[in-house]
């Protein structure tokens, strides 16, 4: 009879740690200001879709220009940006120079096409603080954003 309700406590506690867990993860973005930079408007609507449903404003830009145009009346606190952007347009200087003027930072992610395109060096090259790879998985993206969120100092990388 002990066995049985040890049972039944420890899957009752294993349980509730897990439904904690699921409520702490699903509220952990709640209120962070998201930019959204991908031409693709699927991928750019799956990655908005994933943020929003966890709480977090969303503003999305297919076109490098609009994001830096918006970078001057909304300061977000995580922009998720193609590594193209971040290549070509050098948009992490950008996002840094607004950051600095609203004296706050803003963590920059990397989004990258496919786990051959990333290397372990990739988020100092680009200055940014975490790359992702497509496909996005829903609780990679909330999991990453919540550990920059609480501890942003470090490298992340999610393959």
């Amino acid at each position: 009879m002990i066995l049985y309700g040890t049972y039944f406590k420890n899957l009752f506690l294993v349980t509730f740690m897990y439904v904690e867990k699921q409520v702490t993860q699903k509220t952990s973005i709640r209120g962070l200001s998201v930019l959204v930079i991908e031409s693709k408007r699927d991928e750019r609507d799956l990655l908005s879709y994933i943020l929003e449903s966890h709480g977090a404003a969303v503003i999305s830009s297919a076109s490098v220009n609009n994001a830096i145009g918006e970078l001057v009346y909304y300061r977000p606190d995580v922009v998720f940006a193609t590594v193209k952007a971040l290549e070509y347009y050098s948009i992490a200087e950008k996002i840094n120079v607004s950051a600095s003027k609203a004296g706050k930072e803003i963590l920059i992610i990397g989004v990258v096409e496919s786990k051959r395109n990333i290397y372990p060096l990739m988020t100092q090259d680009l200055n940014c603080h975490a790359c992702i790879c497509k496909p996005l998985d829903m609780t990679e993206v909330v999991d990453l954003v919540t550990t920059l969120v609480g501890r942003y100092e470090h490298d992340y990388y999610f393959m």
